[in-house]
């Protein structure tokens, strides 16, 4: 059953991004409001402030700290208080203001209001100039696969491509599935830290989207997020192989939490 969408809400968290990064989303928050009244549909964009210091004082914010508590404790309350907002949204879409480009949101609300998707995952391709470009169809089939690969959970496959080839925080919710999946992702976030003996960082989305495909797999889909060049710290061996042991704890959090691993 495809549900409408008549309210769009987007949460940008905020910590280091510069006035500039800030300033984009600022400047370009009223022609998404158009693009997406013509669909028919509202808008409304907030920031998470987590202690940041170049958001302006009229910047629109849904939760603030006055001083950094880390991303996923921000995205959390963030969640939070998107579900419980009394605009109430049909969809609420996670974006950075950094490596995701937010004219993209009429094209999110467009596709989850024309198809049964109940969560939408934006992949954002790794691509550094000078090397080959990878081309689309290969982008497609490997993002394929890595849906596939998130219930039941195939481990080498998401440790192959999360965070190393796709970072993929760059994510769209139907409010009700959002909320339905909060607690487990809670208690997933206190179970990380139990594990590793650290706060979860950007592993939240990992299992955001593990308690997605385990609740309904057949409503989870993607688009193309763009492309994004890498930190460079990202892209030594010793990082990736701890990219891929964290992904291998937050699956490990998964099954803790009832997911199915493939046997």
């Amino acid at each position: 059953m495809i549900l409408p969408v008549q309210k769009v809400m987007a949460i940008v968290p905020c910590w280091k991004e510069s006035a500039a990064d800030i300033e984009k989303f600022l400047q370009r928050r009223e022609r998404i409001s158009q693009k997406l009244e013509k669909m028919g549909m509202e808008f409304r964009l907030f920031f998470l402030d987590d202690g940041a210091a170049g958001l302006p004082t009229e910047a629109p914010r849904l939760i603030r700290h006055e001083s950094n508590q880390g991303l996923a404790q921000t995205l959390i309350e963030g969640y939070e208080a998107a579900v419980a907002h009394e605009w109430e949204s049909d969809i609420i879409i996670r974006i950075d203001s950094q490596e995701h480009d937010p004219s993209r949101i009429p094209e999110i609300a467009d596709h989850m209001a024309n198809t049964e998707a109940d969560a939408l995952f934006l992949p954002v391709c790794y691509w550094v100039k000078g090397e080959v470009r990878p081309k689309m169809m290969d982008i497609a089939v490997s993002m394929e696969k890595f849906v596939r690969a998130l219930s039941p959970i195939d481990t080498p496959v998401i440790q192959s491509m999360y965070n190393v080839r796709f970072p993929l925080g760059f994510q769209a919710w139907r409010r009700d599935l959002l909320e339905k999946i909060l607690p487990r992702l809670k208690e997933g976030a206190r179970a990380f830290e139990h594990m590793t003996g650290k706060k979860v960082t950007w592993g939240l989305d990992l299992l955001a989207m593990l308690l997605a495909a385990h609740e309904r797999s057949d409503k989870v889909d993607f688009l193309f997020g763009g492309w994004s060049e890498p930190w460079r710290e990202n892209r030594d061996a010793e990082k990736i192989a701890e990219q891929a042991h964290r992904a291998e704890v937050m699956v490990k959090v998964a099954e803790y939490l009832g997911a199915h691993l493939k046997r």
